[in-house]
């Protein structure tokens, strides 16, 4: 019997000379828990690289992606894979580009970019517009932990960048907004790039692909 799993491609661009993260996402259905689970295969970290190399590697990434899902005649990749990726800043011309390219939003893979702009407080909004997610860091996190507690997130043992992000995870902290909300976010001067990588993937995958009673963890946006 072929399991049925997608892959999502995660990545948090950096500002100035602050890092660019990549994660696979491996998302798989499982009939233990009749729930979807998301297993971490790759994450990295570069910095130094011009915008126009990380586009090409991002689209690279994502077309060996694919190949590995028709290879595998254990599996069936079911669609995808699907880029969850930062598009604040630099990162909309980034978006502009790859949809551009005609690889992205078509294919019989059906093939996605998700695009997240990281916003304040504890809403989501799908704009319109510019079709971006509109998310806090607080929302994200949240899920990931969710999943974490929930035994649907794990992770390759052998990932080089691991205690990285264990470290970037201890740097969260609830914290009290001006407005007098309860915020979620990473300490002053800690870095967020691998955490923001890896939990893109997996609020799209909760928000779009789980339509199962336990995938409402967080408001999704509206329009969804």
């Amino acid at each position: 019997m072929s399991l049925i799993r997608r892959y999502m491609l995660g990545v948090d661009l950096a500002k100035s000379l602050d890092y660019t993260s990549f994660a696979v996402v491996e998302m798989v259905w499982s009939s233990e828990i009749q729930d979807f689970v998301y297993h971490l295969k790759a994450l990295d970290r570069i910095r130094g690289v011009d915008y126009p190399k990380i586009t090409d590697m991002i689209l690279a990434t994502a077309k060996r992606l694919e190949e590995e899902g028709r290879r595998n005649i254990a599996t069936l990749t079911s669609d995808g894979p699907h880029l969850c990726m930062d598009a604040s800043g630099l990162g909309a011309p980034i978006k502009d580009y790859l949809k551009q390219t005609g690889w992205f939003g078509g294919g019989s893979y059906g093939r996605k970019i998700y695009p997240v702009v990281f916003t304040g407080g504890e809403a989501a909004r799908l704009d319109p517009a510019t079709h971006n997610y509109n998310i806090s860091k607080s929302i994200i996190i949240s899920n990931f932990l969710s999943l974490m507690q929930h035994r649907r997130f794990d992770y390759a043992p052998d990932l080089e960048t691991l205690p990285l992000l264990e470290k970037e995870i201890a740097s969260f902290k609830y914290h009290l907004t001006p407005s007098g909300h309860t915020g979620f976010d990473a300490e002053q001067g800690a870095h967020d790039d691998l955490i923001c990588a890896t939990c893109i993937p997996l609020i799209i995958g909760e928000w779009r692909y789980n339509h199962g009673p336990k995938a409402t963890v967080g408001p999704k946006p509206a329009g969804l």
